[in-house]
């Protein structure tokens, strides 16, 4: 088996697995410099470039995003088509969703600038709880954000 293909599945299982327990957030470095120590810990250990690995997580994470997506609207489909729901009523379902992921992103935009602000390094602040998760981390909701 290839160096590659290798690092492929063990980032792919890793992937799978984060996603499992309910993060549904970017795990991927953000502009504000903090990273994923998985990302980290994979490039490291493989000798690889970080940004590279980063971008299979990426990828991965979109994908994944995209079939829970695709899942909920086939899901909604299938009560319209059941008579649970009218079309309309799908419609403002799929949009409140959508409403929803953009308050939660703004909503992580904020708690990055308030830290930013006061000073707060969130990964030094994580080994402690509370609000001390590295931008992207510790938000859950499966299914609903993104």
């Amino acid at each position: 088996m290839s160096k590659r293909l290798l690092i492929s599945l063990l980032i792919l299982g890793t992937v799978i697995s984060l996603a499992t327990y309910g993060v549904t957030t970017s795990i991927r470095a953000n502009e504000d410099g903090y990273s994923n120590p998985v990302i980290s810990r994979l490039a490291e250990t493989f000798d690889l470039k970080e940004d590279e690995v980063e971008a299979v997580f990426d990828a991965v994470h979109e994908e994944r995003w995209e079939q829970m997506k695709a899942a909920r609207e086939e899901r909604l489909n299938d009560a319209v088509e059941d008579g649970v729901i009218n079309e309309v009523q799908k419609n403002a379902l799929l949009a409140k969703w959508e409403e929803m992921q953009q308050k939660h992103e703004q909503e992580r935009e904020e708690i990055q600038k308030w830290f930013e602000d006061q000073g707060i390094d969130p990964t030094e602040l994580a080994p402690y709880g509370g609000f001390g998760h590295p931008a992207g981390f510790g938000k859950m909701g499966m299914g609903m954000m993104h």
